[in-house]
């Protein structure tokens, strides 16, 4: 006996369904879910309904509609225009694998301290600290070592010394 295929018979179908989540929403209009994040924070999506009882967001056909408007007009809901590139076709580019070998004997011989400072001045907004910047900064900012000092002393003192002017 053949089962049916739920997507085959509608249920999915965004078209037919009256509400939409987060991620049906990202995918109607050919979006990652995290692009589609992000351009509804800079206003170019309509943000989403929240029901108070269960917290979750969605597109009703309303905020739906204007969503698939947006994609093809390339004018969004701020007025502000945008521009949709294609997506690639076939699978998902991935780095060669001469330059993550690379990558890879780098970081071996990375101090640990450098590498977890690099992942929370990242966090903080620093782009692409390079492990070379934050030594010297820690070399700056405490000569006599770093070894005994907590990760908000250490992170904050290379991020003052990085935000520095030259």
């Amino acid at each position: 006996m053949k089962t049916s295929n739920p997507n085959r018979s509608g249920l999915l179908d965004p078209n037919r369904r009256v509400v939409l989540t987060i991620s049906d929403m990202a995918r109607v209009v050919g979006l990652s879910r995290s692009r589609f994040y992000a351009l509804m924070k800079q206003g170019v999506f309509p943000m989403p309904i929240y029901l108070i009882a269960t917290k979750r967001p969605f597109f009703d056909k309303r905020l739906r509609d204007e969503c698939l408007n947006v994609r093809r007009t390339g004018l969004g809901v701020n007025d502000q225009p945008i521009l949709f590139y294609p997506r690639r076709a076939g699978p998902p580019t991935t780095r060669s694998s001469k330059s993550s070998l690379r990558g890879k004997k780098k970081s071996s011989t990375i101090n640990p301290i450098v590498l977890r400072l690099i992942d929370l001045l990242k966090g903080l907004g620093v782009e692409s600290p390079s492990p070379q910047s934050v030594t010297a900064a820690l070399s700056d900012c405490f000569p006599n070592g770093a070894d005994d000092k907590a990760d908000h002393e250490l992170v904050g003192a290379v991020y003052r010394h990085l935000r520095q002017p030259p």
